[in-house]
């Protein structure tokens, strides 16, 4: 009876062994078959790249002029003006207008007469031009209705009133109260909130 079970014993460990070989020898084989696929592909790709060279010049600049830069929707408008009146650089920026939207350099160049692009990125566009004349930034403090209000100035030094502020002037010493019914002027808008919040 002990023989039997050490002949199936080795009858089993027999079939495991060729099992695990009958594995084996098919990894390889399916291995050599993928190499020689993939060698296949390699070869058939090289030789439509090959292709590529005999393409005329004028194809490959088509075929990339898609990547051309182009101005974002949601790109920022910078403004910069050179006032020669008052020698002076004023600069807004914006959300880019929708007519400028994907626009190149040259389409944008186009629409935007009379002023430079200074800078040209697809999130960010920068205009420059000179005028004549005076900025919008030159302003004057006075008193108005019992609180300080805001006036612009032009090249003639004549005044348009702008806005009140929450400010009430009988709340001043009588030195800043002095002043202020004299005009306190104020170029640009860093400076007139300076001023602004001196008094507050």
């Amino acid at each position: 009876m002990r023989k039997e079970w050490i002949i199936a014993l080795v009858c089993i460990i027999l079939l495991i062994l060729g099992i695990i070989a009958g594995i084996y020898v098919y990894q390889i084989n399916n291995t050599k078959d993928s190499n020689n696929l993939d060698g296949r592909k390699l070869a058939q790709n090289n030789s439509e790249n090959n292709d590529y060279e005999n393409i005329d010049k004028e194809q490959v600049v088509l075929s990339t002029s898609w990547s051309e830069e182009r101005l974002s929707p949601s790109a920022k408008l910078v403004e910069r003006e050179y006032f020669k009146g008052c020698n002076h650089i004023t600069t807004n920026t914006r959300d880019l207008p929708s007519t400028f939207a994907n626009c190149n350099i040259e389409e944008l160049t186009e629409k935007c007469e009379g002023w430079q692009i200074e800078e040209f990125e697809n999130d960010e566009v920068t205009l420059y031009r000179e005028q004549d004349g005076f900025c919008d930034e030159h302003y004057l403090i006075k008193e108005h209705n019992g609180v300080l209000g805001i006036y612009t100035t032009d090249e003639n030094g004549e005044e348009t009133f702008k806005e009140d502020t929450d400010i009430q002037t009988m709340y001043l010493t009588e030195a800043d109260l002095t002043e202020v019914r004299n005009g306190i002027e104020a170029i640009g808008d860093v400076e007139l909130h300076s001023v602004l919040e001196d008094f507050e």
